[in-house]
């Protein structure tokens, strides 16, 4: 995104508090003070915690790691105070680099055998505390400079959105390197429960297996930062339309934890 404004350096304060509805005017939030906050902000796009994301969507070349602390920097320095924490749920495409694989994922690469993109395959009842101790640290640190956090709980186009036109790798497929792909853990779990090659029923209740899974991982995000106060949750990034009974399941989750 380009930006052609200029603004001085200020400190940022700490967010204060977590976010309720206001009770004068609830069309809005209030922070702990009853002060009316109105949210805005910007985004990556992707990159926030995990390195060599989106091969799918890249050419060949160099990789570069994000500035996590830069980025938080340029947003306090603009006035925004949200901004939009991505996950990558698929470590690879089926076009793309091949050296590119997403990491930390959010769960641990075990084994035994190797999953679609050449490593261990992944046990979806452990969590890479890799992942989780970045998850945390980019809240907080968000939380420092003033700026509360979407934190994106699951993703349409690392699941059930191949790459569109107009892209590097048109065409690019994400579930196979996606960790609910059959071919990639060692639980037994397939969410292409209608074997298409696609994982469009993973954000589904087709799978009651499935769900069970994510309502788990859905809780050790929870248990990661609730207990930051500028935490805010998003059930998934540009989902398909069918998706909607599944995302008010998650949605009662969180609500009920």
């Amino acid at each position: 995104m380009a930006v052609a404004l200029m603004a001085g350096y200020c400190v940022a304060e700490k967010t204060k508090g977590p976010l309720r509805v206001s009770q004068k005017n609830p069309r809005y939030f209030s922070d702990a003070s009853g002060k009316i906050v109105y949210l805005a902000g910007s985004q990556s796009g992707g990159w926030d915690i995990q390195d060599d994301s989106w091969s799918g969507y890249c050419a060949a070349g160099p990789h570069v790691r994000y500035d996590f602390n830069k980025y938080l920097k340029l947003a306090a320095a603009h006035n925004h105070n949200l901004i939009r924490l991505w996950i990558v749920e698929s470590a690879l495409y089926d076009k793309g680099p091949r050296d590119m694989v997403a990491a930390p994922m959010q769960f641990l690469r075990t084994g035994p055998g190797n999953a679609l993109d050449g490593r261990q395959r992944f046990d979806l009842t452990k969590y890479d505390s890799a992942y989780f101790d970045r998850l945390r640290a980019a809240v907080a640190n968000a939380r420092d400079h003033g700026i509360y956090v979407t934190v994106m709980l699951f993703e349409g186009f690392g699941s059930v959105h191949p790459v569109g036109k107009g892209y590097v790798n048109p065409g690019a497929n994400p579930w196979v390197g996606h960790p609910f792909n059959a071919h990639n853990n060692i639980n037994g779990i397939d969410a292409d429960v209608n074997g298409d090659g696609m994982g469009l029923e993973y954000h589904s209740l087709a799978s009651p297996a499935v769900v069970e899974m994510q309502k788990a991982y859905v809780r050790k995000v929870i248990d990661t930062v609730n207990d930051l106060d500028n935490v805010l949750y998003e059930i998934a990034n540009e989902s398909v339309p069918h998706s909607r009974e599944w995302q008010y399941e998650m949605i009662r989750t969180i609500k009920q934890y």
